[in-house]
């Protein structure tokens, strides 16, 4: 389970986008500078932006407290890939007490608005129980969706299940194979 760390393309002009040009030219610092301010003043997609600078220690110093702190404020303002890296973040105990329970309630946040990864690894959460009992229906109801979405992870994962036949589902050759040529075929370099 990883934290997804791409910048949305800005639609508006004026800090925001400099910051977002200042990212793309690799010049971190003035990426933060700009949108500091802007997430002070409860903007989610700067709050997203400068949890990633800490988060990966460009342009700040690395600090996951921090990127906590920002992905927080965003995912509280409803941004479903700050909910996603949040929830990264209380799974795996980076910065923060792993608490399993939060990182699927941020997860369920971030899946219900679409997030494909969030969809797979809250598949995976109760695929395998973690922060509540086991629900396979649902598990495999959001690995399906994320695989919709040609998610890679989610389309390896249906052929394994199908092909092993786990998780009490019953073996099913056909679509393991279908599910793997599509993992392959995403996975093809674009010419």
């Amino acid at each position: 389970m990883a934290v997804s760390g791409s910048l949305p393309l800005a639609a508006i002009s004026g800090p925001l986008e400099d910051g977002y040009q200042a990212f793309q030219a690799g010049n971190f610092r003035q990426a933060a500078q700009l949108w500091q301010p802007l997430a002070e003043q409860d903007n989610p997609d700067a709050q997203f932006n400068l949890g990633l600078l800490y988060a990966q220690g460009k342009g700040v110093t690395k600090e996951p407290r921090q990127a906590l702190r920002w992905y927080l404020r965003a995912a509280e303002n409803g941004h479903a890939e700050a909910q996603f890296n949040l929830g990264d973040m209380l799974f795996n105990g980076r910065g923060v007490f792993a608490s399993r329970k939060e990182a699927r309630h941020w997860w369920e946040q971030s899946a219900a608005q679409n997030f494909v990864p969030a969809q797979f690894n809250l598949g995976i959460m109760y695929l395998y129980g973690h922060a509540g009992e086991i629900n396979t229906r649902e598990g495999l109801r959001l690995i399906n969706l994320a695989a919709k979405s040609n998610h890679r992870p989610a389309l390896l994962a249906l052929s394994r299940i199908y092909g092993e036949g786990l998780f009490g589902v019953e073996k099913d050759r056909a679509l393991a194979i279908y599910w793997k040529r599509l993992y392959k075929e995403k996975s093809a370099p674009l010419q």
